[in-house]
């Protein structure tokens, strides 16, 4: 887990190519992202107390980090566009 940051500064830069690129497919892969990530994270805290393991602190802060990057980039872009605009949906 030594590189944590490194991994959540590529998907940051991912996740901002496709803003760029697709706005249909960034919020798809943030509406997947986000939940499947948060899921891993609470079931890992879950797993944790119940019985402690040698996991280290720095893969909670990456499951974290993976959960709020996507989110944060979909935030910072509503703003940047003015809003979301979801007329691929119709």
């Amino acid at each position: 887990m030594r590189y944590y940051k490194e991994i959540l500064i590529v998907e940051a830069i991912i996740f901002s190519i496709f803003w760029a690129s697709n706005e249909y497919l960034a919020t798809l892969l943030t509406f997947i992202a986000v939940p499947i990530f948060s899921s891993i994270l609470i079931i890992s805290l879950i797993a944790e107390k119940i019985e402690s393991s040698k996991i280290g602190k720095l893969y909670f802060i990456l499951m974290a980090g993976l959960a709020l990057v996507p989110a944060i980039i979909f935030g910072v872009m509503t703003v940047i566009n003015g809003g979301t605009s979801f007329d691929w949906g119709k």
